[in-house]
């Protein structure tokens, strides 16, 4: 059986489960009430690549799924002393940094995702010296590893625009000659500049400029307290969750569509599930067991001036 029809079989078969629409997902609909009360996690993520991760469990309805946009209702969630969430998927350095400084019961069990940024131009003579270049998120993700990565490259670097909507509009207005941008608001700006006659293309892969495997963007922390107690049940969440994204063919990605169409699209925060399905390779979403990757997360903490990981981990 190929890989999209297994992909549609497995699908198919969440889908029975029964699946939420809306910013939410819960409930058992095949279960008892105390079925769904023992299989039930409470899972928080970000909007965008991150969550699209969790579609399979949005799709199954046994555990509740809930995303926010921005770094604040994560971090909030992060340091509750009475923990709402018995996941949490946030950017890696935040999660970490908290860790480290003994600032959370979060602990990090798995890397989601490797990266998501691009830089979007019509050439690649666009990063040149007197080009203009918008990025966004200086003190952020986004903009200190385009600083790490790209210091040499002698464009004039604007961080006047703060939000990745913006950078986008400044690209597509002319403002600015090229722009870092992250999927699939990548896509989706290639996309808009084709509607106004305008030929935009990634330039530059941020990734590939960081490093071979990317760097380690968004991971997956749980509650200590959970996981001690619930060990079996978050492996098998995390299991489905990269049964999923492994099981994903970018070259024929109708399967996807398909499932987020059938989730709906709103809670994801994304532009649509066509633009997922023609950008899901370049969001490098891969669940990797985080202790295997202690190397890859610590180097790229030293970005956010944190030396030492240890004690950041699920164990």
């Amino acid at each position: 059986m190929n890989t999209k029809k297994l992909m549609s079989a497995a699908l198919a078969a969440l889908l029975l489960a029964g699946c939420s629409a809306g910013g939410t997902a819960g409930g058992d609909a095949a279960g008892t009430t105390e079925t769904a009360a023992a299989e039930n996690l409470k899972i928080l993520s970000p909007t965008g690549a991150p969550s699209l991760s969790l579609l399979p469990i949005v799709l199954g309805g046994k555990n509740t799924v809930e995303t926010v946009e921005g770094a604040d209702p994560l971090q909030a969630a992060l340091v509750n002393p009475d923990a709402e969430y018995d996941v949490i998927i946030c950017p890696t350095n935040l999660g970490v940094k908290l860790a480290s400084a003994g600032k959370t019961d979060y602990r990090l069990l798995d890397v989601v995702t490797w990266g998501n940024l691009y830089i979007i131009g019509s050439d690649e003579s666009d990063l040149e010296a007197g080009h203009k270049v918008a990025a966004f998120g200086e003190q952020a993700v986004p903009g200190l590893v385009f600083k790490k990565t790209y210091s040499d490259i002698g464009a004039d670097v604007s961080f006047a625009y703060q939000t990745g909507q913006e950078t986008m509009a400044a690209l597509l207005s002319g403002d600015a000659d090229a722009a870092l941008i992250a999927e699939p608001a990548a896509t989706a700006a290639i996309a808009k500049g084709k509607e106004q006659g305008k030929e935009f293309k990634v330039i530059s892969d941020v990734q590939k400029e960081w490093g071979e495997n990317g760097f380690p963007m968004a991971g997956l922390f749980v509650n200590s307290k959970t996981y001690e107690e619930n060990k079996a049940m978050i492996t098998d969440l995390v299991n489905q969750m990269k049964e999923f994204t492994d099981g994903v063919n970018p070259d024929d990605a109708s399967a996807l569509i398909d499932a987020l169409n059938q989730a709906g699209i709103e809670q994801f925060g994304v532009p649509s599930a066509e633009i997922i399905g023609k950008c899901w390779k370049r969001m490098n979403i891969s669940i990797r067991d985080a202790a295997e990757c202690k190397d890859d997360v610590a180097a790229f903490l030293k970005v956010f001036g944190v030396d030492n990981v240890d004690g950041a981990f699920a164990e």
